[in-house]
């Protein structure tokens, strides 16, 4: 072993910790790069060799420049985000209506109902009276008013929701084709025997991403790139290859399905009717992510609540008219309708159109008025005011209008605090896995500053052997002089 074995050493140390010092630069400088993952470089010692009998080293290499990466860590934050999604997505609207039906349960629908046939009671104590008949068709238009309003929150909810599917189909697609993009980028850098680290760590940053939007399946090739697969089996991203997420409105009314274009770079033009159906109504549960917890408040949240709006409606109008068409009016008709009988849903309530003071039936045929003539019969009028603590027959069971409508109130807050419950629950566990990718893999000041020391000293050690190389050579050539 010579002078020029001393050279390579020190030259070996050298170029080894300038790159550690390049790979420490660069955790610092991403310090707050979104997805970042810290790198720290791998060193080894070259091969051995053997001088005067003496097995001895011929320096330091770097073997690889490695990224703090957890991969099982990854898929547990790919399946949390999509599960943390489709909960806060269902809590936003159910809170949207909590708010809603509160609102309504001081001077909305539930009171709008009690005073409507409290009109009636009014009306029983004096039947002939302008001022009560009145009283009685004013408060009934407020109560049609009242359900038009209910109805016309709720539909504002599930419209809102149907509308968000574009936004959020369209986001699915970008990332989508970011993935692709950073795929196609992997592949050429593996082609040139370049390091991908922070390639890899951007495909992982846009799967947490997907991941949120949608349920996704992912699976990562030898190659280094992504496929994703979604929860109906449709494939998303394929190596450098992506399809196009995208809604298509159908029915009556129309809601969006949710569909999916084939595989391209770019995907060919989307064409509703040949393209695959990712999700339609009422697939909500299945598709997970913003997305599904999207769809489930358009085809099952908000359809509940107005089921149970259509089904109070319907009641009202028939108990009523039923009533109603049985007693006679002060003009001696019978037979007439107090709500449009084809009016039986939430939206569709109203007056029936020939209803007016003079036509409210407050009387029936009694042993005394057989044919009611006398504007002191009240008898109708007492069976209409009673209807308000007729116990009767509902899907949830036997109940009286206002004890349905607070029954319906209570399951809002009910389900809202649930999904609030899994919500935080979700939140919680996404919470603890950041924070343990976070120790993982995220940049550490005080480790990287450690670290720069570190390189540094040992920089200026093999510079310092060069120069004790350069001082020997200098003797020997001195010597030869």
């Amino acid at each position: 072993m010579g002078l020029n074995t001393i050279f390579d050493i020190a030259s070996s140390g050298i170029t080894a910790q300038r790159l550690a010092l390049e790979v420490t630069g660069e955790n610092i400088a991403n310090v707050n790069t979104e997805g970042y993952s810290r790198q720290r470089v791998i060193m080894e010692n070259k091969p051995v060799t053997t001088a005067n009998g003496f097995p001895l080293g011929t320096g330091v290499e770097v073997a690889s420049v490695q990224r703090s990466y957890d991969s099982m860590l990854q898929l547990q934050l790919v399946n949390a985000n999509s599960g943390y999604q489709e909960s806060l997505a269902q809590q936003s609207s159910l809170e949207q209506i909590e708010a809603s039906f509160n609102s309504l349960t001081s001077d909305g629908l539930g009171t709008a109902v009690t005073n409507f046939f409290g009109a009636f009671q009014d009306l029983s104590v004096n039947p002939s009276g302008a001022a009560e008949r009145q009283a009685v068709l004013t408060r009934g238009q407020i109560m049609v008013d009242s359900f038009h309003q209910a109805d016309s929150s709720l539909t504002s909810i599930a419209s809102t929701a149907d509308q968000n599917l574009v936004g959020i189909t369209a986001e699915v697609t970008d990332n989508a084709r970011n993935l692709s993009l950073v795929n196609q980028q992997i592949l050429a850098t593996n082609a040139v025997g370049g390091n991908a680290n922070e390639l890899f760590d951007q495909r992982d940053l846009l799967l947490r991403k997907l991941s949120e939007q949608t349920g996704i399946t992912t699976s990562i090739g030898n190659d280094g790139t992504a496929s994703v697969t979604l929860a109906g089996g449709a494939q998303l991203v394929a190596g450098t290859k992506y399809a196009t997420l995208y809604t298509n409105a159908t029915g009556t009314p129309a809601a969006n399905d949710i569909m999916i274009s084939g595989l391209g770079n770019p995907p060919p033009a989307n064409a509703p009717g040949t393209d695959t159906v990712v999700a339609t109504v009422g697939d909500g549960a299945a598709i997970g992510g913003k997305l599904g917890g999207t769809m489930e408040v358009r085809d099952s949240i908000v359809p509940k609540y107005r089921s149970m709006l259509d089904e109070m409606a319907n009641q009202v109008v028939t108990q009523v008219n039923t009533l109603h068409a049985a007693g006679y009016a002060l003009d001696g008709t019978t037979g007439n309708d107090f709500f449009d009988a084809s009016g039986v849903t939430a939206k569709d309530i109203a007056l029936d159109s020939g209803i007016s003071a003079i036509k409210i039936a407050a009387a029936l045929p009694t042993a005394s008025d057989p044919v009611p003539t006398s504007s002191g019969n009240n008898v109708n009028a007492l069976k209409l005011a009673n209807l308000s603590s007729t116990s009767l027959a509902f899907s949830t069971g036997n109940a009286t209008f206002g004890n349905f409508y607070n029954s319906m109130v209570s399951q809002v807050g009910v389900d809202t605090e649930g999904v609030q419950n899994v919500t935080t629950q979700n939140a919680a566990f996404l919470k603890q896995l950041n924070a343990l990718r976070a120790s993982n893999s995220e940049v550490s000041l005080d480790e990287e500053l450690l670290n720069l020391t570190k390189y540094q000293r040992a920089f200026q050690g093999a510079a310092k052997v060069v120069t004790a190389g350069s001082d020997m050579l200098d003797t020997i050539l001195g010597m030869v002089r």
